[in-house]
């Protein structure tokens, strides 16, 4: 199973170290891979690194899929995530 979304960085900051850590200490929780898109780059949401890479500023409408057994609700947790400005603003 895979599901996708679209995800828009709202937050004022942007895609940065501390947001990306947010992202994969959630993702972490669940079984399932992720990947985001941005700009034609990919990245492993699970990886600091490979998120960070992505260079996102704040309005970027990023893609994500997920698969695995938790894909929908590691789908869904990450919309709110995305929604909540990362708890940062």
């Amino acid at each position: 199973m895979f599901v996708e979304r679209e995800l828009t960085v709202i937050n004022q900051a942007g895609l940065h170290l501390r947001v990306a850590s947010k992202i994969v200490k959630l993702l972490n929780d669940f079984q399932c891979d992720a990947t985001i898109f941005f700009d034609g780059r990919e990245a492993n949401a699970k990886s600091i690194m490979s998120l960070t890479q992505l260079i996102a500023p704040p309005g970027s409408v990023l893609k994500l899929r997920t698969t695995g057994p938790d894909a929908y609700r590691a789908a869904v947790e990450l919309e709110k995530l995305f929604r909540n400005k990362f708890e940062e603003d």
